[in-house]
């Protein structure tokens, strides 16, 4: 029997506690040896519920040899620094999207990681969603045809942290922006990863809560290289649930994949089938879809690890979707669109 990956988790804050603290009690393949986290009752409470050890300084676990791995749950602008000293005392990284805030240090992490021998990757949940991956079945399959339109919307409540100025989600130095490197990592991604590179763009965003200094709504349109339109749409100050919408429009149907929807993937075969047809492999679970792909990410990067393999997610996608944030932003400065 293989012995599990162990793993150091470093922030322990709400999407730890929803999420990632579910694949460490699952203990499938891996364990967390230790957990670190600047409230030490946090850190103690946390680490008696899975039998690890507490920390309140991340740097004890550079040097730990009981550590084969880290799971990096930070606020985004100190991302490249952590995860850049847990590389050079030969950790194996995954760390929360986005990468980095900044294209080059993504780009930099992925190569020292490489040279390094060792796995790191963005723990982006999109590639664990069943409905997207039945999806991209459909897609690959011919189902729907050509692609002609791909549309994404990503909703949700930050109208609480983005009011509290005393957080980092609603300060630039903090978050390094809002919308679009937030929520649009989750469907840039999703674009290189089911549909290839992005072609040229175009960016706007607004902001309705004053006190925040980062977006809090936004688009990112433009072309894709295959010659398909695309839209991203994010915007934090829905007042219903978190939800993640992908329409793919194709020449011989549509593909409707909403997490709100009962069942979440629909697909339609042409323009008079109104009724369409669930996608086969997707469940409606409307309170846990989110919360259980990103345990299945830190599963699956424990996999790699163990069995000596390349990581699920790609890290050069994880990179190449931080360079897409880096253009958007270019284009919302400028109100010109952009050219890859």
């Amino acid at each position: 029997m293989t012995a599990p990956v162990r793993f150091g988790v470093v922030g322990l804050g709400e999407i730890y506690q929803l999420a990632h603290h579910l694949a460490y009690q699952r203990a499938d393949g891996l364990q967390a040896t230790v957990v670190c986290d600047l409230d030490q009752s946090v850190a103690e409470r946390t680490a008696q519920s899975l039998g690890a050890r507490a920390s309140t300084d991340y740097r004890e676990l550079l040097e730990d040899d009981e550590i084969d791995a880290v799971d990096l749950v930070l606020p985004h602008n100190v991302h490249y620094r952590v995860a850049r000293e847990f590389l050079e005392a030969g950790k194996h990284v995954l760390i929360e999207k986005p990468m980095t805030v900044d294209a080059a240090h993504a780009r930099e992490l992925v190569a020292l990681a490489a040279d390094r021998g060792l796995r790191f990757t963005v723990n982006e949940n999109t590639r664990f969603i069943p409905a997207y991956q039945a999806a991209l079945d459909a897609i690959n399959a011919g189902e729907i045809g050509d692609v002609t339109l791909v549309r994404t919307l990503i909703s949700g409540n930050e109208f609480e942290r983005l009011g509290n100025p005393k957080l980092w989600k609603g300060r630039q130095d903090g978050s390094g922006g809002g919308t679009i490197i937030d929520a649009g990592a989750h469907s840039f991604y999703l674009l290189k990863w089911m549909f290839g590179e992005v072609a040229s763009l175009r960016a706007l965003s607004d902001r309705l809560v004053d006190v925040s200094q980062v977006e809090d709504w936004s688009i990112v349109c433009g072309r894709m290289r295959s010659g398909a339109l695309f839209s991203v749409e994010s915007s934090f100050t829905s007042g219903g649930p978190w939800n993640e919408r992908l329409e793919v429009h194709g020449t011989e149907g549509l593909i409707v994949v909403d997490q709100h929807q009962n069942p979440p993937a629909m697909i339609f075969h042409g323009k008079r089938d109104h009724a369409g047809t669930s996608l086969p492999g997707t469940a409606y679970e409307p309170t846990t879809w989110k919360y259980t792909s990103i345990a299945a990410g830190i599963e699956s990067f424990a996999r790699s690890i163990a069995k000596d393999e390349p990581t699920a997610v790609a890290p050069d996608d994880g990179a190449y979707a931080v360079r897409i944030i880096e253009l958007a932003y270019e284009s919302v400065a400028t109100g010109r669109p952009v050219t890859l």
